[in-house]
């Protein structure tokens, strides 16, 4: 509805302004801006861009032309082969529609002079110049974000304690990876929300979300073979109470704030009390001591990978993201 509102008002603003300027075609101020209003902030500014590029293209092309091959329509027939040949390598063909009909009005007025180029001009730079000016202004959408950060961290916490409770246990018959359908989901929506966010808001660092949720996805792969290790678990050894009190902890301290390096202590901690156990006395002892190994292997990467963010972070971002918990 804002974007429809923005088209409407946006377009009888340009045709206003071109009337009011004495511009001839001013209707076509209020189409350009129809077409340059975009999804984002971003995408209008690119798009009017390229059509001010397209345009002195255009403009030459339609002089050279039709000073040398006259104002009628095969004329225009060429210009037209040459224009679109030409935009489609510099990567405007956005851009060809438009500056095709304003091209049509130097056929239809067989006028290719500098007062009529220029009334062009200011209705391409009226209609683009609005439309960009109407669509700088997008609603803000970092609560939805915060908010589906929150949901995103539950769904993670959940996992980790689920996992916690269910490698204590030899029947897993109940312990499906349903979790991670819906973690799978949710990183997919928030990660919709911050490619939005990023690309309508333009004047302040806003990649943030975007760092976030790709570290949190990455994340996800890791407890997904974490998963398939406790599936292939078999037996409850003494040792497997400390990996799960580690699951446990970092459980609960999980946040978008943790720098995790805590907890990549207390890692390192159950691998030094793992080390010093007693030799696995069995070959079925070895195999499950291994897999519990492995699985500490991988909770290490996982922290790791939340640590690096942390230390990617500038001093303005953690100000910004992290003192609002």
């Amino acid at each position: 509805m804002l974007k429809l509102t923005k088209i409407a008002i946006g377009s009888v603003a340009a045709i206003f302004l071109a009337d009011v300027l004495g511009l001839s075609y001013s209707t076509s101020a209020g189409i350009i801006t129809l077409l340059t209003i975009q999804d984002t902030s971003r995408e209008t500014i690119v798009i009017s861009a390229k059509r001010l590029c397209a345009f002195l293209l255009a403009t030459v092309l339609s002089y050279v032309i039709f000073q040398f091959a006259g104002y009628h329509v095969f004329s225009y027939g060429i210009f037209l082969f040459l224009f679109i040949a030409s935009c489609i390598p510099l990567h405007l063909g956005d851009a060809v529609s438009i500056n095709a009909v304003l091209a049509t009005h130097y056929l239809l007025e067989k006028d290719m002079s500098l007062p009529f180029i220029g009334n062009e001009a200011l209705i391409l730079f009226i209609g683009a110049g609005i439309g960009t000016l109407f669509n700088l202004y997008m609603p803000g959408k970092g609560k939805e974000i915060r908010a589906m950060q929150h949901t995103l961290e539950e769904d993670m916490r959940t996992v980790l304690l689920r996992m916690s409770e269910y490698i204590r246990k030899e029947d897993r018959s109940d312990y499906t990876g349903d979790c991670f359908e819906k973690l799978k989901t949710d990183i997919a929506v928030c990660e919709k929300q911050a490619f939005a966010y990023m690309n309508n808001t333009l004047f302040q660092e806003s990649k943030y979300f975007i760092a976030y949720i790709n570290m949190r996805e990455q994340q996800t792969v890791v407890l997904r073979d974490i998963y398939k290790k406790i599936m292939s678990i078999r037996t409850v050894l003494p040792q497997t109470e400390q990996v799960a009190e580690l699951f446990y902890g970092i459980a609960v301290t999980f946040g978008e704030s943790n720098n995790a390096r805590d907890l990549l202590a207390r890692l390192e901690e159950a691998l030094r009390l793992m080390k010093e156990s007693r030799l696995p006395v069995t070959r079925a002892e070895f195999e499950e001591r291994a897999v519990l190994y492995g699985i500490l292997m991988d909770l290490g990467y996982f922290l790791q990978l939340k640590k690096e963010f942390a230390d990617s972070l500038t001093e303005e971002q953690i100000r910004r993201y992290w003192n609002r918990e």
